[in-house]
């Protein structure tokens, strides 16, 4: 782990100004002496090659997209956040969650090097497994794009300043999809099943077969299969099939530990962190009785989407004035991601409470320990946390950013077969991961036995509960076609009030207004910097053209 972080900053300085941000399709010249240094050295390319393992963006950046689905609202606005979840997003305005500009100068540079890979030392195996690699990332770059704006330009070489064919158009959807897929199918040919020791951590054969997976089941989904074409599923069931039959991963029997564990057997594919380039992720969303900020403040409709432990879902009464605590009786995941008023956290008992005054409360309140950091829904989320880790937070936060892990491929599998109907196989595989869930207790979530519609939803519902806070439910609700529904509701949390009695009532309130307005916000929008540079870009539907 330590080591392919370290070689990724080891060789940074030379090989930055190939990898400086740039713009779609505004190329800067190479330094030639540069560019023939690192295709002449092996290790200088590998350490090229290697720096694309801290590019992409994850969920412990300022940029989660938890904080612009309904699972959470973020605390500071981060990256323009409050933008897209009220519905205001534009070609203008749409904070730092969009990606063009950075990824395709992340392609630019995956082009380079296989403009000039044929320079390279080295056996046939080092070049191989370096082309893998790079194969793997460009793939992963299009398909990042493409899940955010559909269909878009293809460009698999670089251009110079005055090369006529600098403007090109968007390629299809399902061309880009062939493409993308095509690419994770020829790198899982040139990449290992595993790495070990100081390349622990590189993408691996069952890595690109997984995003392979997540690929397909996207487009056989109905944002981009009207027609329901079985096909389309068959090939995603039978994508997620080929991960499952490399026989390497499985379910790790602790769903809170895995996170942490960068050596999980469920892991395919993760980034790592070490506490010298620490992730941060504990600092910034520790609620602030512990000086933290909070970042993340649950919803309270995705609080009360976690079942009951025998699997009936939260009743709204259950919020009122108790002398008990109404999140009690919950499935075991619901403990293991958020946090709630009365746990144990850290050590301590989280205190969202404020008095009967209106003026002092708990630790954790608007009124307690660093208060402007406070969570607006009295909820803060414990997933992917280490609890060992104290304040002071400074260069703390080692647990790995999870891009892909088994449980996914289970859940893929299952959706794709319900839709090619086979429902037996789908729920065999649903019931799988709540067997996991269950945590060895035999009367807690009992297995779906639905079919038909209420099937679905049963498959759709464990993806929200099992895959939270993991980067999938923003695309999941777009894919599914249902946003229009979950992103319209309000963003709310609740207000603990205790009395002198030491008995607390419970309210639901607003925190934030949520807006979203079909067919505007399936996709992001192309920015419009790029479309003035470019005539032949077209913009998503529902967006104002340029004036």
């Amino acid at each position: 782990m330590k080591n392919i972080t370290n070689k990724i900053f080891v060789l940074i300085i030379v090989i930055s100004s190939l990898f400086a941000s740039c713009e779609f399709l505004e190329i800067e010249p190479l330094d030639s002496y540069t560019e023939n240094s690192i295709f002449s050295d092996l290790a200088l390319a590998e350490a090229y090659v290697t720096r694309n393992y801290i590019l992409p963006v994850n969920g412990f950046n300022s940029t989660a997209l938890r904080f612009v689905s309904d699972e959470s609202h973020n605390n500071f606005n981060w990256g323009g956040a409050w933008t897209i979840s009220r519905g205001q997003m534009t070609p203008d305005q749409f904070g730092s969650f969009g990606i063009w500009n950075s990824y395709y100068g992340y392609i630019r540079a995956c082009n380079v090097f296989f403009n000039s890979v044929d320079k390279l030392p080295g056996s046939e195996d080092e070049k191989n497994r370096l082309i893998g690699e790079m194969t793997f990332f460009r793939a992963y770059y299009y398909m990042e794009l493409i899940n955010r704006y559909g269909g878009v330009p293809l460009i698999t070489t670089t251009f110079e300043l005055d090369d006529e064919d600098m403007m090109i158009p968007r390629d299809s959807y399902d061309a880009c999809i062939d493409f993308v897929v095509s690419e994770f199918t020829k790198a899982a040919t040139l990449l290992p099943e595993r790495w070990t020791g100081s390349n622990f951590g590189r993408a691996t054969k069952g890595a690109a077969l997984a995003m392979k997976s997540r690929v397909l089941l996207y487009a056989a989904s109905p944002l981009w299969n009207a027609t329901n074409n079985t096909s389309k599923w068959q090939a995603a069931a039978d994508a997620a099939k080929e991960v499952m039959n490399l026989n390497i991963y499985q379910l790790d029997s602790d769903y809170k530990g895995l996170f942490i564990n960068n050596n999980s057997p469920e892991i395919i594919f993760q980034r790592l962190y070490t506490n010298e380039y620490s992730n941060n992720y504990d600092w910034q969303n520790t609620p602030n009785g512990w000086t933290g900020y909070s970042a993340t403040c649950v919803s309270q409709s995705m609080v009360d989407s976690y079942e009951m432990a025998d699997g009936s879902m939260p009743d709204a009464s259950m919020y009122s004035e108790v002398t008990s605590n109404p999140w009690a009786g919950r499935e075991p995941r619901f403990y293991a991601s958020i946090v709630s008023d009365g746990q144990i956290f850290r050590d301590d008992e989280v205190e969202f409470w404020i008095n009967e005054d209106g003026k002092t409360g708990g630790k954790d309140s608007e009124f307690g320990t660093d208060n402007w950091n406070h969570s607006k829904t009295h909820y803060t989320i414990r997933k992917f946390m280490d609890e060992s880790l104290k304040a002071p937070w400074k260069d703390k936060g080692s647990q790995p950013w999870i891009y892909s892990r088994y449980a996914e491929i289970l859940l893929n599998y299952a959706e794709a077969m319900f839709h090619v109907g086979d429902e037996v196989e789908a729920r065999k595989y649903i019931n799988l991961i709540r067997e996991r869930a269950r945590n060895g207790a035999n009367d807690v979530l009992p297995d779906i036995t639905a079919s038909g519609d209420e099937l679905l939803k049963a498959i759709q519902h464990e993806r929200k509960i099992e895959l939270a806070f993991e980067e999938h439910r923003f695309f999941d609700v777009r894919r599914w076609k249902i946003a229009e529904i979950t992103d319209n509701i309000d963003v709310h949390g609740i207000k603990i009030v205790k009395k002198a009695n030491g008995t607390k009532s419970y309210t639901i309130v607003k925190v934030d207004d949520r807006a979203f307005t079909s067919p505007d916000h399936y996709l992001f929008p192309i920015p419009n910097d790029e479309i003035r540079k470019n005539n032949l870009l077209e913009q998503n539907p529902g967006y104002d053209k340029i004036q």
